[in-house]
């Protein structure tokens, strides 16, 4: 990720909105290097990070597919009757095509994570970065059969490239209003507790692979039903009522 770091700083002025204020010297370089890391604060373009006040919350799974999490995540939300969103890498879901009909069969939606999990899209000409971008969604869209909307980049870096190549394409940014640093060193009791966070409208992220959103699923779902939060597709919370 502090590929994007390094190369926001030289372009930026060039294509942020008029609208972002970036002060001069060391303070620029900082406030760049903030700006690129964090998708919430929209300095670059939009982005989605909560949905309206219901009573729904989106679980979204960054990473996958993945054999050793995709199906136990899949079990654990149709057991209770819950959809999550899924942001695939576009070269994992070519290597694992059965595990994307596996989320589209269990009722899941199907999102964007990038064509890879790097972060080159925030250095690649806005040209470049939506050509691959239009290419990874389209990849997804033929294996799932259901349209691709969301992107979420990788590592959550971000740029004004890689916020003009995400509009190129057709696609909307989406971050989280909820992250409960579910990775491998995180006990799922500390995951389970920073879910509790949540709530009407939140967007919650979380990881397929060695994390630990596989251990700590059952327990976070049984919190939200308590809650009478209902898990659903980030297609379903953006919707309008």
């Amino acid at each position: 990720a502090g590929v994007a770091v390094l190369g926001t700083a030289g372009w930026a002025l060039e294509l942020a909105p008029g609208g972002v204020a970036l002060a001069a010297g060391v303070g620029a370089a900082a406030s760049l290097a903030i700006a690129s890391m964090a998708p919430s604060l929209q300095a670059f373009g939009p982005a989605v990070c909560r949905g309206p006040r219901r009573p729904e919350v989106a679980l979204t799974f960054d990473d996958g597919p993945d054999p050793a999490s995709t199906e136990r995540l899949c079990r654990a939300l149709e057991s209770v009757g819950a959809h999550g969103t899924f942001f695939l890498l576009a070269d994992r879901a070519e290597r694992h095509p059965e595990l994307v009909r596996r989320l589209v069969d269990g009722g899941h939606e199907v999102a964007l994570h990038g064509p890879a999990h790097d972060a080159r899209l925030t250095l690649q000409a806005p040209a470049i970065g939506a050509e691959r971008l239009r290419r990874a969604a389209a990849e997804l869209a033929r294996l799932s059969g259901q349209p691709v909307r969301w992107f979420r980049p990788p590592f959550g870096a971000t740029s004004p490239r890689l916020a003009e190549a995400v509009r190129r394409a057709g696609l909307t940014t989406v971050w989280c209003s909820v992250r409960p640093y579910d990775g491998g060193w995180t006990r799922p009791a500390k995951v389970r507790a920073r879910v509790r966070r949540a709530g009407p409208g939140d967007i919650v992220l979380l990881h397929e692979g060695g994390g630990r959103a596989v251990e700590a699923l059952p327990a976070v779902l049984s919190d939200l039903g308590a809650r009478s939060l209902r898990a659903v597709t980030l297609g379903a919370l953006l919707a309008a009522p």
